[in-house]
């Protein structure tokens, strides 16, 4: 099902109506079990605003990463088609940066262990046990800390009965997705579960230059799981690959004139490509010491490789073609001893490691005569006249050189401007870090919890980056305007304490009240386009003494106060979360003279609401809304002006937050010999959205509606079939925007302000399913 990130909210907020998780037995909503807190409780018992999906939900969703459950989540935002994360934002918290040397906001665990960076995140999902989005920083109950929030997946482990699953699905778009899962116990505590996955999908986007349409996907992946279930230890250890391919970002820009469907630019086909191979090992182990005392370790290793080109610039001409290519190898364990001291308190003791290695090589590749004539179109108000001869047009060489040009000068100009120019830059990463942490919850009274965590962090990174020199006319000019010929180096360490307190009351047993205040950390890190320099000499070499350019960490106070109700004997659920932030230090990225630049910059500030309902008005009927609400904004721009903001943006939205969203699905079931049908009815809403810190609107999301539909059957012999249409009425709409130039789309050194693949218009698909 879901095919594309940019439709999804899709069906399947239906199913299980997972953001709130539950499951209907005539007309009361089961309880769901959670372990957000690394216990296992109810989801309405969690101090917490918590969003948990079943396996049941994300199986027959078809949710096929972890970009499929933003738009599921009340707060959550930035899906992007590609595999960067730097978008992905909780509650308007994005990583803003999408080099090597910083760390995500929104951290993701997969079983337990850190998933990763861009190209890593993304692996896909097939035979899930569920997943949980926790929203707010996480600093004690995840081995990395998570300063926006986190989402925790969980594989199936394997169980000690033999049982299997084929599923089959077939779309428009030449789209053929297979699955299968076989699970086979070996003897009376062994047992192993192996599942394999395979996508296939055509693109749906017309490139005018040619070439196959943009949006194809292609993955194929394999998982093994091998488990010990004793009297005392329950151990499991899976291993993963996964090797996909899909285009990279796809820019419109709206000055050529074309329909929103459509895009020009000189990457063909596959050559716009986004592809990774991505291999994990994890080891869990539980071990029940006593009767009120348990072990856990999670060992996590991760090997991806991450080749992305795009097409920049947006244009059929090479202006700039961006690339980068990563190796990152990742180690980390965990352990925690988790506690019952009385009937009163209870609690976990923590430590966790761990170590990564990156391995980049990225950067643009131009040609330059292209390159003069776009800088004199998007940088006009710097010239005499428009730029149409390349870099040999007196008009450029005005601006270049900043006087008259010779004739020597133009013939030097024509004759060493460069066709496909590269600019490489290299960076190598050498990160470790450790943390010990501790989480309590005592119980003074039968209706009151109170907990109290606190965790030390340090991280440790080494940065080291060469730039070549390009040659041509122009030299290096686009990232960096030196060159680096050897390896620089820096290293860097920092720490920190964070903490968290909360309450949780139980007014009644349909009522629970919470508060809880909550310290976050993100270690700082290293620019990937950025060097402290001493000087430059002659020859355009950067002196010795130069270094990586370092920035520090961001830290934020949260607050959170909710209400979690079960009404109507159970028929009723409404969860209502109200919060506040302040952030000090923000890590934000720029561009600054065809350069990617990151520094501490920025102070915002939030609040808002969360609020999911779920009701069961009759045996058949099942209603579910959900609605976020964000008010976020720049607090103190007296850095970010002139960088990060072209003007004064003290009040503008941060990006990637929009202030109103909603989600409501309504399904009704009618029980038949053998079996029931149904049929779901999906609408989500998506209120304006900024995706830079000017607020540019050329660049802004407008606000959209999408309904989607799906008529089921499940049938009493294991077997179930489903026909499904997403975005019926092929409502278009952008995922982000990105801001190169001024609000007036100007000062963008050739590249016009741009926006990010169209939505996927209407799609129609089948999918069957068989249990065995």
């Amino acid at each position: 099902m879901s095919k594309t990130t940019q439709y999804l909210p899709k069906s399947l907020l239906s199913l299980a109506i997972a953001a709130s998780s539950m499951s209907a037995t005539a007309v009361e909503i089961e309880e769901v079990v959670v372990t957000a807190q690394k216990r296992e409780q109810s989801l309405q018992d969690v101090p917490l605003a918590v969003n948990a999906f079943s396996q049941n939900f994300m199986e027959r969703a078809g949710v096929e990463d972890v970009r499929d459950l933003v738009v599921l989540s009340p707060g959550f935002s930035g899906a992007t088609e590609d595999s960067f994360s730097d978008a992905m934002a909780m509650r308007g918290i994005s990583t803003n940066d999408f080099g090597v040397g910083g760390d995500p906001s929104v951290a993701v665990f997969v079983d337990g262990v850190w998933a990763g960076r861009t190209g890593g995140v993304q692996s896909s999902f097939y035979d899930m046990a569920g997943a949980e989005v926790v929203k707010g920083p996480q600093g004690t109950l995840f081995g990395r800390n998570a300063i926006a929030g986190a989402v925790s997946i969980k594989t199936q482990k394997p169980v000690d009965e033999f049982e299997g699953k084929v599923k089959v699905g077939l779309a428009e778009y030449n789209r053929r997705e297979v699955t299968g899962t076989i699970n086979v116990p070996l003897s009376e505590n062994w047992a192993m579960r192996a599942s394999v996955y395979d996508l296939s999908e055509d693109g749906y986007l017309e490139n005018i230059q040619g070439g196959d349409d943009f949006g194809f996907h292609e993955r194929s992946s394999g998982r093994f799981a091998l488990r010990y279930m004793g009297d005392t230890v329950d151990a499991t250890i899976t291993a993963q690959y996964e090797d996909r391919e899909q285009n990279s970002s796809i820019y419109w820009d709206e000055t050529l004139g074309l329909p929103r469907d459509k895009v020009s630019q000189d990457l063909k086909g596959k050559d716009a490509i986004d592809e990774g191979e991505i291999a994990n090992i994890t080891a869990n182990v539980e071990i029940d010491i006593n009767e009120s005392m348990s072990l856990t370790s999670i060992t996590g290793w991760k090997t991806y490789n991450f080749y992305y080109v795009e097409d920049y610039d947006a244009r059929p001409t090479l202006i700039d073609n961006f690339f980068l290519d990563t190796d990152v190898d990742y180690f980390s364990q965990e352990l925690r001893l988790n506690f019952e001291a009385n009937d009163n308190l209870v609690g976990f003791l923590g430590a966790s490691y761990y170590d990564e290695s990156i391995d980049a090589y990225t950067g643009t590749i131009a040609d330059e005569n292209a390159l003069c004539n776009a800088i004199g179109r998007t940088d006009a108000p710097d010239f005499d006249g428009p730029v149409t001869g390349g870099c040999a047009d007196p008009n450029f060489l005005r601006y270049w050189l900043e006087e008259e040009p010779t004739a020597d000068d133009i013939a030097e100009a024509r004759d060493t401007a460069l066709d496909g120019k590269r600019e490489d830059i290299f960076n190598r990463v050498e990160a470790d870090g450790w943390a010990v942490f501790a989480d309590l919850t005592w119980t003074p009274t039968e209706n009151l919890d109170i907990l109290y965590g606190v965790r030390y962090t340090e991280d440790t990174k080494q940065m080291g980056i060469r730039v070549a020199d390009s040659g041509g006319y122009l030299g290096n000019n686009f990232n960096f305007e030196y060159s680096i010929p050897d390896f620089v180096y820096d290293k860097q360490t920092w720490s920190d304490t964070t903490q968290r307190i909360a309450a949780n009351y139980q007014l009644n047993e349909e009522i629970t009240l919470y508060a809880n205040y909550g310290q976050g950390y993100k270690s700082g890190g290293f620019a990937t386009y950025g060097a402290i320099l001493v000087d430059v000499d002659e020859d355009g070499v950067a002196d010795p003494g130069t270094r990586p350019e370092a920035f520090e960490p961001e830290t934020v106070d949260s607050f959170e106060v909710g209400i979690k109700t079960k009404l109507l004997d159970n028929r009723l659920q409404a969860n209502l979360a109200l919060y506040s932030y302040t952030y000090e230090d923000l890590q934000l990225s720029y561009f600054d003279n065809g350069a990617t630049r990151v520094e501490n910059l920025g102070e915002a500030e939030g609040t808002g609401f969360e609020l999911d309902i779920r009701y069961l008005p009759t045996d058949n009927l099942d209603l579910f809304f959900t609605a976020s609400y964000q008010d976020t904004e720049i607090s103190d721009d007296t850095d970010v002006v002139g960088t990060a903001c072209n003007e004064a943006c003290e009040g503008n939205q941060l990006p990637f937050s929009p202030k109103f969203s909603t989600s409501t699905v309504a399904t009704y079931t009618v029980p038949m010999d053998g079996g029931e049908a149904y049929v779901t009815v999906e609408h989500f809403f998506q209120g304006k959205q900024f995706s830079d810190l000017d607020n540019n609107n050329q660049i802004a999301q407008e606000s959209h509606h999408e309904t989607n539909l799906r008529f089921g059957y499940d049938s009493e012999a294991d077997w179930s079939a489903i026909l499904w249409v997403e975005n019926v009425f092929s409502e278009e709409y952008f995922e982000r925007g990105w801001a190169n130039g001024d609000l007036n789309n100007q000062f963008g050194y050739g590249i016009n302000n741009t926006q990010v693949w169209i939505s996927k218009p209407r799609t129609v698909g089948v999918e069957f399913s068989y249990n065995f």
